[in-house]
């Protein structure tokens, strides 16, 4: 068990009130980073003692009366568990996959309902898995003190301290307010239309019918993107919103300029997925970081939750390919540019507190549910995870766990580096992406050979060269994902 080494950033403060955004109940966060050495777990011990004083939440507990809130004083102790770890050749040097394929890695997990009933009132769990080879450390944590930007930072700032160089700017604790909601009822019920459906899908606590969060089965899908890949479909993407923009004439809405490599790859992702759902996707919402975009309400280091949704307006669904390749990439990149005007993001939180916080007061938790004609996109495609390094910058891989039950909520990550065994170095691609996709078992083979068949329309592919192509792994194909296993 361990405590912060000494003072935090709260100062002395008993409580630390929550935000209506922060009430996140029932979700929780995992990440584990691995390096390829065995690292000192003394030092990784006092790290964290120390990286504790900067966060202070995760030795709090929840407190709903009269308003809610983490007490942290006094500080309590966090789980900190050391296990000896076998790895296999292939997880300690060359598993490369960012989406873990289970059976997941021995960590601790916080379970959200056990919190709730106050059975496992801690906030926090930390995890070291030690072995000659390589040392695997790993956090998990309810949402409601952490996002994925407060995750990440504090196991970059854990990584900071053990090496002795903390660089990051220390979090935020003030000046995180709960704005009001717009008078206007044409502005609320606008702002209210670019919520995701998972904001009004509630469950009661006291009576969970636990069927609801897998409604049918789903079967994993990855599709691997090297950085050249992504270099050239977001050139493919930029060249048809070129062409397109003098076909019209017009002034476009978006710039062609302006599509990211982000844009593009949401776009082709969510075109495939066309050919496994009923519905065609209409509707996109991208989650996004919000801090600081209007930091009189959330500054830019703020520890409360900022994590938002850019909706996209409803998109016309083309026959052909690369139109709806483009049409998904420039509303996707138009939902982005809406969502970083201050005056929007402040009503964006407005309205999404009461989301969470209303089914908060009634002992309600949120779920992802079936939501036809709309998908939500969790890319972190652009965090700089190699920063939590270790001590080993270049050669650390960090996983996530494989959770999602659904069909409509999309992973993408930066992959991983790899180590070559031939050289005997470690290799990064820049610019390669990880995504993960649950589709609807049975349905698993359309989404796969959409995937390519949009790529070959959108980008070529290459001649005939099989190596141009992304790699799409189907998960329900044992022996597919064995052999892709292998390769890595």
């Amino acid at each position: 068990m361990i405590v912060p080494s000494g003072p935090t950033l709260l100062g002395e403060k008993s409580q630390y009130r929550l935000s209506k955004n922060d009430l996140l109940l029932n979700y929780t966060g995992h990440i584990v980073s691995v390096v390829p050495a065995k690292l000192d777990v003394e030092r990784l011990r006092e790290a964290i003692a120390r990286t504790f004083t900067w966060f202070p939440l995760f030795c709090g507990r929840l407190v709903r009366e009269p308003e809610w809130a983490i007490s942290v004083s006094p500080p309590q102790p966090v789980p900190l568990v050391i296990k000896p770890w076998n790895p296999t050749p292939s997880e300690s040097m060359e598993a490369t996959l960012v989406v873990r394929v289970p059976p997941a890695l021995p960590i601790e997990d916080i379970n959200p309902f056990r919190l709730l009933s106050g059975e496992e009132p801690v906030l926090g769990k930390f995890t070291i898995l030690t072995s000659e080879t390589a040392t695997a450390i790993a956090m998990s944590c309810t949402h409601i003190v952490s996002d994925l930007y407060v995750a990440v930072k504090f196991m970059r700032v854990w990584s900071q301290q053990y090496v002795g160089d903390v660089i990051d700017r220390p979090p935020v604790y003030e000046g995180i307010i709960d704005p009001e909601l717009p008078a206007d009822p044409a502005r609320l019920a606008f702002v209210r239309s670019k919520l995701p459906k998972l904001l009004s899908d509630t469950f009661p606590f006291d009576k969970i019918d636990f069927s609801i969060f897998a409604p049918f089965p789903v079967t994993r899908v990855d599709v691997f993107l090297s950085g050249a890949q992504v270099r050239a479909l977001h050139s493919a993407v930029l060249r048809l919103a070129t062409a397109a923009a003098a076909r019209s004439g017009k002034e476009p809405n978006v710039q062609p300029s302006a599509l990211t490599r982000q844009d593009v790859l949401s776009a082709l992702i969510v075109a495939a997925t066309n050919a496994s759902y009923d519905t065609p996707v209409t509707q996109i919402h991208s989650v996004m970081d919000c801090r600081g975009v209007n930091p009189a309400f959330l500054p830019r280091e703020a520890i409360a939750n900022g994590i938002q949704y850019a909706t996209t307006a409803p998109v016309t669904i083309s026959p052909d390919p690369r139109e709806l390749v483009l049409s998904y990439a420039t509303h996707i990149r138009a939902s982005l540019i809406e969502a970083r005007d201050p005056q929007y993001v402040k009503d964006l939180l407005a309205v999404s507190g009461e989301e969470w916080y209303g089914p908060a007061q009634a002992n309600l938790g949120h779920y992802v549910a079936p939501s036809p004609g709309q998908i939500c996109i969790n890319s972190s495609y652009r965090v700089n995870w190699s920063a939590t390094h270790f001590g080993y910058p270049g050669q650390a891989r960090w996983h996530h766990p494989d959770t999602v039950p659904t069909d409509n909520y999309v992973l993408m990550f930066p992959s991983n580096p790899v180590y070559d065994r031939a050289s005997g170095t470690w290799r990064t691609d820049e610019g390669a992406c990880d995504v993960s996709v649950k589709v609807r078992t049975g349905r698993q083979d359309l989404f796969a050979a959409e995937v390519l068949r949009v790529w070959k329309a959108v980008v070529g592919d290459g001649d005939g060269d099989w190596q141009a192509l992304p790699k799409v792994v189907n998960f329900g194909h044992k022996e597919a994902g064995i052999s892709w296993h292998a390769k890595l």
